[in-house]
């Protein structure tokens, strides 16, 4: 009898998982590669595209609300929802003016003249960011409940304040960072490249979270009421964590 000798089929390299080429809008690519494109593109868009001015102008039109507020009125802690209501129409108009001060100058070219339709496109941007922050204000105050806020009186008030830090943080966010899974991946898990908006974004949650460690004490001081001192520190925060993001942004580029 002549027996067959069975061919063992030759051992094929097994290719990592990151090395499978997936299809994307780029075309086939690997998971590594993907990775690099994110990267890259986060870098681009947070570039410090902000001018100068922009910036100084936007960061003391923020501090001005809570200085006039404590110099001119010392009206926040008394009635804090009156304030935070005029005070949210003055901050989405000096937030709107920051976020076209820094995306439209990216819509000029090299040569110095504007993209078509860049202005439009500015407006449009920011108008959607408007409306996308406003749907995560509400997860914003859930978040503001769990980590203490009262949850059946001063409602209003914590409402209020969640939209305003909303507007510090996520807003200027997502009008200029890409909306995809990665990019929002790497900002939420600190590795994101810093930058005006990002650092502004680190910077409001730090001071929201310092400006709630007077509440509890037992000063018996007007200015400790929800949430006086939690509003003073996200806006402090903001300004100092845009103006640090800036330094080192444009640090990293050089």
């Amino acid at each position: 009898m002549v027996r067959q000798r069975i061919r063992q089929p030759a051992d094929r390299p097994i290719t990592p998982r990151n090395q499978i080429p997936v299809q994307t809008a780029m075309g086939l690519q690997t998971a590594s590669e993907r990775k690099t494109d994110i990267n890259s593109s986060l870098i681009q868009t947070n570039v410090s595209n902000t001018p100068t001015s922009v910036l100084l102008i936007s960061s003391a039109l923020i501090l001005a609300l809570p200085i006039a507020t404590i110099i001119i009125t010392s009206a926040l802690p008394s009635d804090p929802v009156l304030v935070l209501t005029y005070g949210l129409i003055y901050l989405v108009a000096v937030e709107y003016m920051f976020i076209l001060g820094t995306i439209i100058p990216s819509t000029v070219s090299t040569s110095g003249k504007k993209k078509k339709h860049g202005n439009k496109n500015a407006i449009s941007t920011a108008g959607l960011g408007l409306v996308l922050t406003g749907l995560l204000v509400p997860v914003i105050h859930v978040i503001f409940v769990l980590f203490g806020a009262p949850v059946t009186t001063f409602v209003l008030e914590t409402f209020l304040t969640s939209v305003h830090v909303a507007l510090l943080s996520i807003f200027p966010l997502i009008c200029t960072m890409p909306l995809e899974t990665g990019t929002w991946t790497l900002i939420l898990s600190m590795r994101a490249p810093i930058s005006e908006t990002y650092g502004g974004a680190i910077g409001t949650i730090i001071g929201a979270w310092l400006g709630a460690i007077p509440i509890p004490l037992d000063w018996d001081r007007e200015w400790q009421k929800w949430p006086v001192t939690i509003i003073f520190g996200a806006y402090a925060g903001c300004v100092a964590g845009r103006l640090i993001g800036s330094l080192l942004s444009k640090k990293n580029i050089a």
